[in-house]
């Protein structure tokens, strides 16, 4: 059973509490509920700056209060409202709405402080403050609880769904529709929900594809005030991926567990995965690959921005990500060559130390429906204990490809290119590949395409032959990396190519 942390605050008889939560309509009628399941008889103010003290005595508008005591010499400003209050007889909240950028001042601080002493001797009172942001001064820390207001659950965005959608009955709402719609709307406030559904049923399709795409784009707008996170709109299906058979039979397997039903049911939700090897290879490709096969979002970290002082603090930049990418759950979270991320830089040694045993932890802790796949071209240079059993679900590596894989990775990029991969001399191409990354393959069909337009001819074998000979491969520029590489790999990863494990030569 989930606790609600606002009811153990109450319970705990703490005076002045902190509500961090950017959804006043929401935690207003949670206070209002929440007082009500208490005591019927406890009175429920409202503070603002611009109107004062006010009365909500059930769900309806805000009103002037009839009580003399929230009628004191102009509550609108924070003292006299505070010290009014801390006056007032019998049980009592008090939800102020607009306090936050007054709490610098010395004087609302000592009301503050005043009026938790005074709270204190009257259990069943309590004052509380709502910010979307946390700006706690440290005179008042002592004083004060903060209580993360948790966004809404399963229940409460099933019942916004239904309320939105029940009001177009000409559009009835599918009945294997609700349950996906759910899972896609957590991380989002309720005000962003019904936005979305508004938005959903105004358009013409009211498919599964189409809707998803709709809160797709909304989570990336609730993501966007965090700048080192980046939301990644061009996923790839599996016909864009050459090769990497074992892989994608994960990726497939899993496919139906990736959702809340898993959750509910007790059985182990994937987690994440870690992708090492050569570059080139389709790491990257494939942590797309993952985000469009289970039909989620997918948000790369930046972890050159976090290091980077442009939000603060590494540490506190880097809690807050993980903290934005919980809200916006189910998600996949991409760390790009999370080797450079996770070992900082010159003079960041401390900081990468912090957040590595900050993520490690949040590794083992983090919400169910919140996946990682991370990427990384120098597997040795991660801590042992970043690649042990349990924090990420498979360490797969990547291997330049095989015959098999450059026949198909030649046929994805040439189909790509506009060409009949029929009417090329595949088996030349394979063999005058041999040793090439995927990346380098692409790029010589793409530079053959280029030349086939310069030329006004039609785009041919020759095309990408020309290119093939003036190209270097990585696997001679960096023949010992790449075998130091693979050594590494013998016994510590699963190969993403085959799922029998062979040695490398």
């Amino acid at each position: 059973m989930v606790t609600d942390p606002l009811r153990s605050a109450i319970d705990g008889r703490h005076p002045l509490i902190y509500i961090h939560s950017a959804e006043e309509a929401r935690v207003t009628e949670r206070v209002r509920r929440l007082a009500a399941d208490l005591d019927p008889a406890i009175a429920l103010y409202s503070w603002t700056c611009t109107r004062g003290l006010e009365i909500q005595t059930d769900g309806t508008p805000m009103v002037p209060a009839a009580d003399p005591a929230a009628r004191a010499p102009d509550t609108r400003d924070p003292v006299p409202a505070i010290q009014t209050a801390a006056a007032a007889t019998g049980r009592t909240f008090f939800l102020f709405k607009d306090l936050t950028p007054f709490l610098e001042r010395p004087e609302v601080a000592r009301a503050l402080r005043d009026a938790h002493a005074t709270l204190m001797g009257r259990p069943g009172s309590a004052l509380l403050l709502i910010a979307p942001e946390v700006s706690i001064p440290p005179a008042l820390r002592p004083s004060m609880l903060l209580v993360e207001m948790p966004l809404p659950d399963t229940q409460e965005i099933g019942d916004q769904v239904q309320t939105v959608w029940s009001g177009y009955t000409t559009k009835p709402l599918p009945e294997d529709a609700r349950d996906a719609l759910t899972l896609a709307l957590r991380g989002l406030t309720l005000d962003e929900v019904q936005h979305v559904m508004y938005r959903i049923l105004a358009g013409r399709h009211l498919n599964r594809d189409a809707m998803l795409a709709e809160i797709g784009a909304a989570k990336k707008a609730s993501a966007s005030g965090a700048g080192f996170l980046d939301y990644v709109p061009d996923l790839v299906d599996w016909e864009q991926i050459g090769g990497l058979a074992a892989l994608k039979d994960w990726i497939e397997r899993r496919t139906p567990l990736f959702n809340q039903r898993t959750v509910d049911s007790g059985l182990p939700v994937p987690k994440g995965l870690l992708f090492m090897g050569i570059s080139g290879c389709g790491k990257s490709l494939c942590a797309k690959l993952v985000a469009h096969a289970w039909r989620v979002p997918l948000f790369r970290l930046d972890m050159n921005l976090i290091y980077a002082d442009l939000y603060g603090n590494p540490q506190a930049t880097f809690h807050k990500a993980l903290r934005t990418i919980e809200s916006v759950a189910p998600a996949v979270l991409w760390i790009d060559e999370i080797e450079n991320g996770l070992g900082g830089g010159a003079g960041q040694a401390d900081a990468a130390s912090h957040i590595l045993s900050a993520f490690l932890t949040w590794m083992q802790e983090k919400p169910p429906l919140v996946f990682v796949a991370a990427t990384a071209n120098r597997i040795e240079a991660l801590p042992a204990e970043m690649i042990r059993k349990g924090r990420f679900d498979e360490v797969f590596f990547f291997d330049l490809p095989n015959d098999e894989e450059r026949t198909a990775i030649f046929t994805v990029h040439i189909r790509h290119n506009h060409g009949d991969p029929a009417a090329f001399d595949l088996e030349r191409l394979v063999r005058d590949s041999r040793e090439w990354t995927a990346a380098e393959i692409e790029q010589a069909v793409i530079a053959g395409r280029i030349d086939s337009e310069r030329d006004q001819r039609p785009f041919t074998t020759e095309h990408i032959l020309a290119r093939a000979r003036t190209l270097v491969p990585l696997s001679k520029s960096m023949n010992e990396q790449i075998r130091f590489i693979r050594d590494w790999a013998w016994d510590r990863a699963t190969p993403a190519s085959s799922a029998q494990k062979v040695r490398f030569d």
